[in-house]
């Protein structure tokens, strides 16, 4: 197979994959010296993005990944129905995940997934204990900016950032479930069903949180220039964590750390959208979610988690670790989300 020499391997396979014939991914995929060129392509990258702390390259990681889950979220044209690109993007993707999630891991302290509980009901307060300390419980967009600072076009740039995660989290709750059985996948289920609208394609809650898009003039233009490296990294996290089954317990962790925060968070958002007059229709996602995620974060952390940690108390750390990551990636992302709008007040207001 000729290789173009005006992209890298991972441009060539990745971004600009769709390009490819059937052809061209079966001989890729039987081929072990292209194979072994991209596993040092990924790895030089990550080198650069995780070890020399380079922010281009940190950035190219989660367009890459993003790019890879975009295609694991999506039903393929029949066209390509033969086009066979797995073989190569899980090479890529355990390649650039197993670092990025490494780098993560690191940033926890130890201290913070140790000395817990070993009781269900015991561990469960534990771990709210630790939500509840961390910064990102009360972070300051919340508590303080929306109200007291953000303009319109500082909400509108922040339901951007949003997109990353909320448009597929519906998916993200029907992958997260396989292999669970009992409570917890009734649970799981519970919560999924009521993503769907309880039936009603009306209330499908994604095509609910679209209406915020729609009410605020955000098309797929504004979010390509106005995406943070911090919200790749929120969206990208929870797709690697909900694809992989050897990353289930972290999942558990992260996504109750998750619906726990979002009644509290959401009572200041949606205050906010009242007082700044913005379109009412766009809000009415952030409204069902202050009222049913109250239940669903007490009820995942007991009937998802609890049984978890009651049936082999050692997997209370990976629990955590997931529920720490989530905790501070979603720091960075509110942080940075401050930070910008801030900065740009031309932009931002």
């Amino acid at each position: 197979m000729s290789i173009q020499t005006d992209h890298t391997l991972l441009d060539r396979f990745v971004t600009h994959g769709s390009e490819l014939t059937a052809q061209d991914w079966n001989l890729a995929a039987a081929d072990y010296g292209t194979r072994g060129r991209l596993a040092e392509e990924a790895d030089a990258l990550t080198a650069r993005a995780y070890g020399d702390g380079d922010p281009d390259a940190q950035n190219r990681v989660q367009d890459l990944l993003g790019a890879i889950y975009e295609q694991d979220f999506s039903i393929p044209p029949a066209e390509r129905l033969d086009h066979d690109s797995q073989p190569i993007l899980r090479d890529v993707a355990a390649r650039l995940e197993n670092a990025f999630l490494t780098h993560e891991a690191a940033l926890v302290p130890e201290s913070a997934l140790t000395g817990y509980p070993h009781t269900a009901k015991e561990y469960v307060r534990w771990l709210e204990d630790l939500v509840n300390a961390h910064v990102a419980s009360r972070h300051e967009f919340y508590t303080s900016f929306v109200e007291a600072e953000a303009t319109k076009e500082d909400i509108r740039f922040f339901m951007v950032q949003e997109g990353t995660l909320d448009p597929r989290f519906d998916d993200i709750l029907a992958l997260v479930q396989v292999g669970t059985t009992g409570v917890e996948k009734m649970e799981i289920a519970k919560n999924y069903w009521d993503e769907m609208g309880n039936g009603e394609h009306a209330g499908v809650h994604t095509t609910i949180f679209a209406k915020s898009h729609t009410a605020l003039g955000i098309d797929s233009g504004f979010i390509a220039d106005n995406t943070l490296l911090e919200a790749k990294v929120c969206g990208n996290l929870s797709s690697a964590l909900a694809l992989s089954r050897r990353h289930y317990y972290k999942a558990a962790g992260y996504f109750g750390a998750t619906e726990y925060l979002v009644p509290r968070r959401f009572e200041y958002l949606t205050r906010a959208w009242k007082e700044l007059g913005l379109p009412p229709e766009g809000v009415e996602y952030h409204l069902l979610h202050m009222e049913i995620d109250v239940e669903h974060g007490e009820s995942w952390f007991n009937e998802v988690i609890g049984p978890v940690v009651e049936r082999d108390p050692r997997l209370g750390r990976e629990i955590a670790l997931g529920a720490v990551l989530r905790l501070n990636t979603s720091a960075r992302y509110l942080d940075a989300i401050v930070d910008h709008c801030r900065a740009s007040r031309g932009a931002c207001g």
